[in-house]
Parts: structure tokens; C-alpha cells; sequence
């Protein structure tokens, strides 16, 4: 599959805005044609807009490399991105399950991209054969979130799989909730999947809700493409340190304790 063929024309073309930030490759410094106040307060120097650091530290924790990493406003961002990439407004079409995370259908509206809707099962199962058959040859996205959103049930490892091998287009599996899961999800498996999105959050099991911080994980093609169509400094420069120093700090006692508490009230 080449990803590229996917993409709108002008996406593909598209000459991205360059920052000083960008083009320097050392640490960051003082540079002199970004206008930048001389004066240190901790807030005068422009972000990265790459966010190598931050990068670097949440490669060490997802074990994925940093060229697969997008870092977001949180995962809102990389979901209107997924749109405004793949989806050419008022041609191409996007499909989701129902009931599901609603910034779904917000996005999609948005950027004036129809949103197909294949409802769950009364049990809240998924039909993959009925998710695949709301496609046609314009559906560009598939979004599944698992956990869901707000059923909490999590679908088989093996069917996601086999959606993602079927669907010739891109699936965006969110996995926001994946920290309270019995089971892992498919991180560990994205480079067998080219046209895999995967989803994350630093705003639940972390805690940084507040922070609006949200991680993408693709093949470095996607990732790059993503990263030349956002606005060039997405993550500013407090939110970049606070998330630094919060991940230097354990949540498994914190998710155990969720999870814990999640069972008894369920017994209850």
C-alpha cells in the first residue's frame, strides 16, 4: 500500500511553514531572526515545534520510535488532521461505529466529510462484516475506539486486526482507555500495519488532562504528513515542560487503584 495515494492532491503538494525551530537540528537556543523577547521569563523563547525532547522520553515509555510519534493538542488535533489529510470535503466519506466518542462526527462535520454510522450490537459486539460493508470506494477513514466510548468494552484483538488488513483505507484506532484494559492493544504491532492511526492520551490514566496533550502513533510517513499540515507550534512551551516532568512519575498504583474501584462499583 502506498499511503501517499491516499492523501488529498494539495496535501501532497503542499509546502509546509518553516520555522527557525525547524530547520535548526542542535538544541534549542536563542535565535535571533525569530524575533524573539531577549528578556528570559521561562516563556519568551518559541516552543519546538517538533517536540524532540518530549519525543525522545515518550519513546522510551510506548517503545515506539520517535519518527512515529505525532504529539497533539490533545487527540482532537490528530483526528481533524486525519480529515483534513485524507478526506477530500463533499467526495470522500469516513465511517465509525455508533455509540462512540462524538468528536468523531464533530470532525467530521467540520471539515464536511459525511459520516457513515454502523450501530454496535445489543450486547455492544462489533459486526466487522456490517462496518465493512458501510464503505464503498470513497470511504477514506475508519474510526474505532477501544475501549470504547462510551460502552467501556473492548473489541477483539483479532478483529481489529482483520479490519485493518481489509480496509483499504485508514484506520484510526483509538485507544484513549487502553491503560484501564485487561489486554494490550495494538501498539506493538503498528509496523505491520502501513495504514494504522493509533490513538493515545496523556489526559486519563496520566492524569494531564488539563495539559491538552494527545499522541498519534503511525508509520513515519503518515507522522511526517501530519506534522507539515499542523500549525507549526501546536504544543507550547509549559505544557511541553509539565508533561516532561509528570513522566518521570509512576500511574500504576493510581490505574490499579481506578480499576479496583471500577470492579466494585460493577459489583455493586
Amino acid at each position: 500500500m502506498d499511503i501517499r495515494e491516499l492523501y488529498r492532491p494539495n496535501i501532497r503538494s503542499l509546502a509546509p511553514y518553516s520555522t527557525a525551530r525547524d530547520e535548526y537540528r542542535g538544541e534549542l537556543g536563542i535565535f535571533l531572526d525569530a524575533n524573539e523577547n531577549p528578556y528570559d521569563n521561562g516563556c519568551n523563547r518559541y516552543p519546538d515545534p517538533r517536540q524532540r525532547e518530549l519525543k525522545r522520553r515518550l519513546s522510551e515509555i510506548k517503545g515506539v520510535a520517535p519518527e512515529k510519534i505525532f504529539v497533539g493538542n490533545g487527540s482532537d488535533e490528530p483526528i481533524d488532521l486525519a480529515f483534513r489529510v485524507f478526506c477530500e470535503p463533499r467526495l470522500h466519506n469516513a465511517v465509525s461505529i455508533a455509540p462512540t466518542y462524538g468528536m468523531y462526527k464533530v470532525a467530521a462535520a467540520i471539515n464536511d466529510v459525511p459520516m457513515r454510522e454502523v450501530p454496535l450490537e445489543p450486547d455492544f459486539s462489533l459486526d466487522e462484516r456490517k462496518l465493512l460493508a458501510a464503505t464503498d470506494g470513497d470511504t477514506r477513514l475508519l474510526l474505532l475506539c477501544s475501549p470504547n466510548n462510551p460502552t467501556g468494552n473492548c473489541f477483539p484483538r483479532a478483529q481489529i486486526e482483520r479490519i485493518v488488513r481489509t480496509f483499504p483505507g485508514i484506520v484510526v484506532l483509538d485507544e484513549a482507555y487502553i491503560d484501564f484494559a485487561d489486554t494490550p492493544g495494538l501498539l506493538g504491532e503498528l509496523d505491520r500495519f502501513p495504514n494504522l492511526i493509533i490513538l493515545q492520551t496523556l489526559s486519563k490514566a496520566w492524569g494531564m488532562a488539563g495539559l491538552r496533550l494527545g499522541l498519534a502513533f503511525a508509520q513515519e510517513e503518515i507522522v511526517e504528513t501530519l506534522s507539515r499540515v499542523k500549525y507549526p507550534y501546536n504544543i507550547n512551551v509549559i505544557t511541553q515542560r509539565a508533561v516532561l516532568e509528570r513522566l518521570e512519575t509512576s500511574i500504576d498504583g493510581q490505574v490499579a487503584e481506578i480499576v479496583s474501584e471500577r470492579e466494585r462499583v460493577a459489583e455493586a
